[in-house]
């Protein structure tokens, strides 16, 4: 069993609260003496009309939940031994000097100093991975759910690139890495990077590296609708001019432009969104 009094809003013992020997520590309680705004507000059932309604409250009857919470966050982090939860309760308060009538207990009620000294010397490597379960840390989707997102429409155009490539194979040579690449730069990207998460590091570098090339214009920003500048022809005819004379890259440049028809193609009839231009007939196949 814990004593609590009251505390009103300046911290000090509310008029109502009892004090005395018996008082193990102090916590909100407030005061209504001034008006609502010292008082507890809480949500509460409005007698006359049966609705749930936001009150302002003052009694021990607020003040004794607030040590329940903290004693229930001890808990959370491990301490079983009601004596010990209440001693952490105790030994965490701020303590109020010159207290000769015990108003206060062992001091006003610290919910983070308790949590923090319940914490020391009480964690293992259970609760480490507890900690990762409860904060999706273990879950795949925390890690890769961009991708995970994105994995059916972005399967769809690599291998609707490579179709396209079969078909006019009569006129390419026989596939080639610099042909590939360019086919999946242009339609889908490394979009598994798109998801990748690493803890405290931007991820417009990830969404970068994800995209596919009509995707860049939007990639920095985290925007899903497409630029009209890269969701073009622009970009493919640029590196076929700059590469053409290439033995190897110009494949490279060749598969970038069959790759992006196709994922132009596939967001035409599945992803109407275009920057400027609005999501109607018009961004869908204007500039397509």
């Amino acid at each position: 069993m814990i004593a609590v009094s009251a505390l009103d809003a300046n911290g000090v013992k509310a008029p109502y609260s009892n004090y005395g020997a018996g008082v193990d520590i102090a916590a909100p309680g407030g005061s209504t003496a001034s008006g609502e705004a010292g008082g507890i507000l809480q949500d509460t059932i409005d007698p006359e009309t049966g609705a749930s309604r936001l009150a302002a409250f003052q009694g021990t009857s607020m003040a004794a939940p607030h040590v329940a919470g903290v004693a229930a966050l001890i808990r959370g982090v491990g301490v079983e031994d009601p004596a010990v939860v209440a001693a952490v309760l105790k030994q965490s308060a701020r303590v109020v000097k010159g207290d000769e009538l015990n108003h206060f207990g062992a001091g006003q009620l610290d919910a983070d100093k308790a949590v923090k000294l319940a914490q020391r010397n009480n964690l293992d490597v259970k609760d480490f991975f507890r900690w990762l379960r409860d904060n999706g840390y273990l879950n795949l989707r925390f890690w890769f759910d961009g991708g995970v997102v994105a994995l059916m429409p972005k399967i769809a155009m690599v291998l609707g690139s490579y179709l396209l490539a079969w078909l006019l194979r009569n006129y390419l040579p026989m596939f080639s890495l610099s042909l590939a690449g360019g086919l999946v730069v242009g339609s889908a990207g490394l979009f598994p990077f798109r998801g990748l998460y690493l803890f405290d590091l931007p991820q417009a570098p990830f969404r970068v590296l994800g995209s596919a090339i009509p995707e860049l214009g939007s990639a920095i920003a985290g925007s899903s609708a497409l630029s009209p500048v890269f969701a073009s022809a622009l970009i493919p005819f640029i590196l076929i001019a700059l590469f053409l004379s290439h033995p190897v890259l110009k494949w490279g440049a060749i598969g970038s432009a069959i790759g992006v028809a196709v994922c132009l193609a596939y967001s035409a009839a599945f992803d109407p969104a275009m920057m400027v231009l609005g999501d109607g007939a018009i961004a869908r196949f204007s500039s397509r």
